[in-house]
């Protein structure tokens, strides 16, 4: 029964629309008439031409689909979106190689954030890392570090800060390490991304204080059944959580230290389903772990070439914070750099990870540099995985900000085999060529061998020295019987060529050589590489 309707003292009527016609009611009879309208069998008298209607059309072409004998539309008519297959730890460990984006790709995107964990999935990741920190009162959100310091805006303790100052002060501040064309980033609670991914993807869950992990397992244990078919539970290899989440039917995966010991790995062997070892490991280490006979996942991993090596070793898992690099390796990503967009490619990074001292900068209308001397940084993603067949071209701008000494110099390296950390003046692990662009103007071509430090000089000529912030233009032919680099921006061009041919690798990175001061260092802008 609608209850009834009051409305002003003196209002003797009013008008109301049934959908059928207007009608006047006393305003005492309103509910009584709203009762009868709603429980009536055909309250606009128009039930049998309607059912009449709907009979000839089923069965019609374009009509209606015909019922069953049981009044239910067929099981064979039903619309389908098609089979959804749910994330399986048991398929997804039955991979001869099987990855996971650490920290949703942390050096990729903003790490454990949910615009990680969407860019990351969307990229293709069959699996994500998610760890956790509780709030005060009691709210698990997703962040590596158990204090706000390294990533955020805010500092102190997450556990000593409430939820609703976190969520509308507290930013993931991602500029540092990829690039100021990313927006700060909100923190997400673990209740947000296992909704939106539990049962989608492989999740490695942890809680990374003793709080935080009391809190993933009750809320695992009431609002997941079935979330042990799709996640695995991390911790360190001595957690005492192993043996509750093994009798949930969890797959359990335990990371070990440097120096973990045989013994310490037979005593924690039972509630261990795979092992985790960090990079750092020793290589006759990680062998010896993989020779146990148990899943081995490394972390984390950030080059190609580090995945090779690990497969080499058996390793078959790879925790990877630079995941679209890791696996997107079949072809060249992009012919031109993305450095207007102010935000880190796939492939670029310097030598230090999770870190933004060595990582490339922006100045947002198309120049990169860095804020370190004497380092070098991977242009990724313009680089080759394969030498192609008739070789391929370089061309870019540089510039020194202040004019260095005549003897310093700055460029790009290339050539490289492989994707390995590059630096001159250091024993490098594969070899290539090296531009120097010098102080006084002449430009060189060099050659590095695999673990030399010093370089060969190749070819040399003159060309005009350098004004401080002016920019001048460079080509490179690599092809399979030389090397030229022209400078471009001078008329005449200058070139120089190299028959050497011991290396033809696609792999590229930027130099800032042996340029002393960063008040001279070099700027980069309008990098492309085609092939030829």
């Amino acid at each position: 029964m609608v209850p009834e309707f009051w409305g002003p003292d003196d209002a003797e009527s009013l008008w109301l629309d049934f959908g059928g016609g207007r009608v006047s009611v006393q305003s005492t009879s309103v509910g009584q008439r709203l009762h009868e309208h709603l429980t009536a069998d055909d309250p606009h008298g128009d039930r049998a031409a309607v059912l009449a209607e709907l009979e000839a059309r089923r069965g019609a072409p374009n009509g209606l689909a015909p019922l069953d004998a049981s009044g239910m539309l067929p099981e064979a008519l039903v619309p389908s979106h098609g089979p959804q297959t749910a994330a399986s730890v048991t398929s997804y460990l039955a991979q001869p190689i099987f990855y996971c984006a650490h920290r949703g790709s942390g050096m990729e995107f903003p790490e454990h954030t949910m615009a990680a964990y969407d860019a990351i999935v969307a990229c293709g990741a069959q699996a994500i890392e998610v760890s956790v920190n509780l709030t005060a009162d009691g709210v698990p959100v997703c962040m590596h570090d158990p204090t706000l310091d390294r990533t955020t805006n805010s500092t102190g303790p997450v556990l000593g800060t409430l939820y609703a100052g976190l969520s509308n002060t507290t930013k993931v501040q991602p500029a540092a390490i990829l690039g100021q064309g990313w927006q700060p980033q909100p923190l997400p609670t673990l209740r947000d991304v296992l909704d939106r991914f539990i049962g989608r993807v492989v999740i490695f869950l942890e809680g990374k204080t003793n709080e935080a992990t009391i809190a993933v397992q009750k809320m695992l244990a009431d609002y997941y059944p079935t979330a042990n078919q799709s996640v695995i539970w991390k911790a360190y290899f001595q957690s005492p959580t192993f043996p509750l989440m093994k009798s949930r039917g969890f797959t359990t995966w335990g990371y070990v230290d440097d120096g973990t010991t045989n013994a310490q790995l037979d005593a924690a062997d039972a509630n261990i389903d795979m092992w985790g070892v960090p990079h750092t490991m020793a290589a006759s280490r990680m062998a010896e772990i993989v020779s146990r006979g148990k899943p081995v996942m490394c972390w984390e991993v950030h080059r190609r070439s580090q995945h090779d090596q690990l497969i080499g070793l058996g390793v078959r898992g790879m925790m990877c914070a630079q995941y679209q690099w890791i696996t997107n390796r079949s072809k060249q990503i992009i012919p031109n750099d993305t450095w207007k967009s102010a935000t880190k490619a796939p492939g670029e990074m310097g030598r230090t990870y999770y870190s933004g001292v060595r990582s490339l900068k922006y100045s947002g209308t198309g120049e990169a540099f860095m804020d370190v001397t004497k380092d070098a940084v991977l242009a990724g993603a313009q680089s080759f995985p394969e030498f192609p067949t008739n070789g391929y071209r370089i061309t870019y701008d540089m510039l020194f900000e202040a004019i260095p000494a005549t003897n310093e110099h700055a460029g790009i390296a290339f050539g490289k085999a492989d994707d390995s950390p590059y630096q001159f003046g250091l024993a490098n692990t594969s070899g290539g060529y090296h531009v120097c662009f010098r102080g006084n103007g002449d430009l060189q071509l060099f050659s590095h061998q695999p673990n030399v430090t010093n370089g060969t000089q190749l070819a040399s000529a003159s060309s005009t020295a350098p004004k401080a912030n002016t920019w001048m233009s460079f080509q490179v032919d690599i092809t399979p019987a030389a090397v030229t680099l022209t400078r471009t921006d001078v008329t005449p061009n200058v070139s120089v060529t190299t028959a050497d041919k011991n290396y033809r690798g696609g792999y590229l990175h930027l130099s800032a050589g042996s340029v002393a001061a960063i008040g001279n260092r070099p700027r980069w802008r309008n990098l492309k590489v085609t092939a030829l």
